[in-house]
């Protein structure tokens, strides 16, 4: 406090900040009523971007809106998605659009990425799609314009010397424009845990403001204006790439630091960084949950205080040898201290961490600043002679073509990705705690203490505390997905799919396992080949082993070939591809794995059935916790199961599994008499065609008394038993 006084209060002002976010959370907004309805709207555009779509490059405007034409609706910020050939508007002019709104998707799964409260952060409420631009002002800001206008002629000067994917990245690293990025190669760069890099952020403006500012100084400028031009020249690099978390952090920082100069006074990072961070919260609190922010920020604030810690002091950094050695320790321990630091970022918002980045980074992190100059230098020659660039467009493909190298053999390598799933609040608070201490007493702790200090923090965060068995109906639209994990550590997946979510693997299933941290899959079961089955699942087949989760047996219904569709027979294919062993269930058998028992009551092998009639019906036990799961069984297969039930002298379940997402003819009213269900749960999509689930079901259920749940008005819901008692959790109710 006596050495940072500012810093101290930049940080009193931020937990403030916090606890007031915390206890006063904004509600959610739901304006389904009006999707999809034509809408006008007027406002003044503060930005704009081409983004690339499978039709074609789209023309993308964000608007600060001014009025609308529904009454009683806030003013806010909306996304406008333009129709083809329609002109592009000028930075700050007034337009007036139609067009389609549709309400960006909150998460209702854990795991999920939450798009509505991403958004909401910009104070964006909603995007307008295929929109028509109606009328606009002439008058416009030219000074804006003009900052849009060079950054499209300079993304112009890179295309024109690189190839596409190398010119997609540079427009990333030294334009902040991501939109044309490839998704393969955006997604190698994440799963690497180097996505950093292509983000405007402190190695830009001290290379570039620094630069300046030292070569207005060799010039003769004197130091007080040199500071003042050079800060006034990173505010505008700001507002032409776009002011970014980390970009804004980075350019407050190096004002703060200019200001010093001005000032004649002692730049403190520690002290700019929390007048930084203030400075962003007072404008947005809600930055509190933006994973950019925290991870930028804390990566400033742990490299300065955390990070000398846990290299001071070795003796190894010391010790007589060549300087290439000496630097290569101090790199690596920078390197492990720098995991240490964004561990918990990752976890948290990630569920996983690249192992391999702290070496990755070695080679990524030096090569950055000669790639960022190669660009740099590769833009300024072409104004001289468009041959000039080759040289360094040679080296920037060189060194982008050295980190494509680097990454997919880190790919190849087993054990790639720790998948330890999202710790618990009070983990990470322990986790900030001893690290906390290590920073206080690091005079008073020698360096092998401190570091097994550290050992027991990440044992803490990563350690997993659940001792029970978990049942979780995931929300993924029209379809089924059901998550089953035992006690013991194994866990189990029966079906996976979607009609009206695309990619429901990539984005729903995959994210949710990751936040469970599962990275292996005993069985998967799929219960037939119906695309709101098992689509999910052959993106698990097809990609599950580059997202790091592995599967060691697929089970399909056991019928005969001729009966086998066009999809099982894909299933069958994608699974012997990835070397995973297909197996086939039928009616009678059983499946044990300690305390958790399945057993199967459909399909029979007797009879011809179609593809629902032969879904794969399972009644799961664990001790005095059962729920049976229907798939879409109907007709004989539907008899088949209560033939079974009634040998075995079916009593009452704790779940029941709506078949067939709540049709009006399945679940019938003699199944719901047999096992009386506590709960049931009907997984379907909102307004789906299908009109499920149906009103007869629904008053089926009402008659036997359960409790009826649905995917789509509870999200994702979980059921938790030791064997005996039932905890219930609906993640839209959180």
């Amino acid at each position: 406090m006596r050495k940072r006084p500012l810093g101290f209060w930049c940080l009193v002002v931020t937990v403030l900040l916090y606890l007031f976010v915390r206890e006063r959370p904004i509600p959610y907004t739901n304006d389904s009523a009006w999707q999809g309805k034509s809408l006008t709207v007027t406002g003044k555009v503060y930005r704009k971007e081409t983004v690339i779509q499978r039709t074609g490059p789209v023309s993308v405007l964000y608007l600060e809106l001014i009025q609308e034409n529904r009454t009683g609706y806030h003013d806010g910020k909306i996304i406008c998605y333009l129709k083809a050939g329609q002109t592009e508007p000028e930075m700050g002019s007034c337009v007036k659009l139609c067009g389609k709104p549709k309400l960006f998707e909150r998460a209702s799964n854990p795991g999920q990425f939450d798009l509505y409260s991403f958004y909401q952060i910009s104070g964006i409420s909603y995007r307008l799609n295929q929109a028509e631009i109606l009328a606009k002002t002439t008058e416009y800001n030219h000074f804006t314009e003009m900052l849009y206008q060079a950054r499209c002629f300079l993304a112009k000067k890179l295309e024109s010397s690189l190839p596409e994917k190398e010119a997609a990245i540079m427009c990333a690293i030294l334009l902040g424009t991501k939109s044309g990025m490839d998704r393969e190669i955006k997604m190698l760069y994440q799963q690497n845990g180097i996505a950093h890099i292509l983000a405007i952020s402190g190695l830009h403006v001290s290379m570039l403001g620094m630069g300046l500012y030292r070569l207005l100084r060799k010039w003769g400028v004197p130091m007080k204006e040199a500071a003042a031009c050079s800060a006034a020249a990173m505010l505008l690099y700001g507002a032409m790439v776009g002011f970014s978390v980390s970009a804004v952090r980075a350019i407050l920082m190096f004002a703060i630091h200019m200001f010093a100069v001005i000032c004649e006074r002692t730049y403190d990072m520690l002290t700019a960084v929390s007048v930084a961070a203030v400075l962003v919260l007072l404008e947005q609190p809600l930055y509190f949950f933006h994973s950019g922010f925290i991870f930028s920020f804390g990566c400033v604030a742990g490299i300065g205080t955390l990070l000398p810690a846990l290299t001071e002091g070795s003796s190894l950094c010391r010790e007589k040898g060549s300087k290439w050695t000496r630097r290569l320790i101090k790199g690596l321990l920078t390197g492990v201290g720098m995991s240490v630091i964004t561990l918990p970022v990752n976890l948290w918002f990630y569920y996983q961490f690249p192992v391999y980045s702290v070496f990755l980074n070695l080679l990524i992190i030096p090569l950055m600043s000669l790639l960022v100059m190669a660009g740099l230098a590769l833009i300024a020659v072409q104004f001289l002679h468009p041959l000039a660039a080759v040289p360094f467009a040679f080296v920037v493909q060189g060194i982008l073509k050295l980190y494509e190298i680097a990454m997919k053999l880190c790919n190849k390598l087993p054990g790639r990705l720790w998948i330890a799933g999202q710790p618990k609040e009070w983990q990470v608070l322990v986790y900030l705690f001893l690290l906390t201490a290590v920073v206080v007493f690091r005079k008073q702790l020698k360096l092998l203490t401190k570091w097994v200090v550290v050992a027991v923090a990440m044992i803490v965060l990563c350690i997993r505390t659940e001792n029970r068995m978990e049942l979780t109906f995931l929300d993924v639209g029209q379809g089924d997905c059901i998550f089953v994990g035992n006690a013991n550590g194994d866990n189990y997946l029966v079906d996976g799919g979607s009609s009206s979510v695309s990619e429901v693997g990539i984005y729903r299933i995959i994210p949710f396992l990751k936040s469970r941290g599962v990275h292996r899959l005993k069985a998967v079961f799929v219960t037939h080949p119906d695309e709101d089955h098992c689509n999910g699942i052959r993106e698990l087949l097809a990609d599950g082993k580059k997202q790091g989760i592995f599967i060691e047996n697929l089970v399909l219904p056991d019928v005969e070939e001729e009966e086998k569709s066009q999809g099982y027979l894909e299933l069958e294919r994608l699974a012997l591809d990835a070397d995973i062993p297909v197996r086939s269930i039928s009616a009678g058998q059983e499946i044990t794995d300690g305390r958790l028992k399945f057993i199967c009551l459909n399909p029979s092998k007797d009879s011809a059935l179609t593809e629902n009639e032969y879904s794969v019906v399972l009644q799961l036990y664990y001790e005095n916790f059962s729920a049976v799961l229907t798939g879409d069984v109907e007709g004989k297969g539907e008899q088949e199961m209560l033939r079974c039930m009634k040998e075995r002298g079916a009593d009452q379940v704790t779940v029941l599994k709506a078949a067939h997402h709540g049709s009006a003819y399945s679940t019938p009213e003699e199944l719901l008499n047999i096992i009386t269900p506590v709960y049931t749960v009907v997984s379907c999509g909102q307004n789906n065609s299908y009109g499920h689930p149906h009103k007869e079901l629904l008053e089926r259920l009402i008659n036997c008394k359960t409790n009826t749940i649905i995917t789509y008005e509870a999200g994702a819901v979980t059921f938790w038993t030791d064997g005996n008692r039932v905890e219930v959790k609906k993640y839209l109710e959180k």
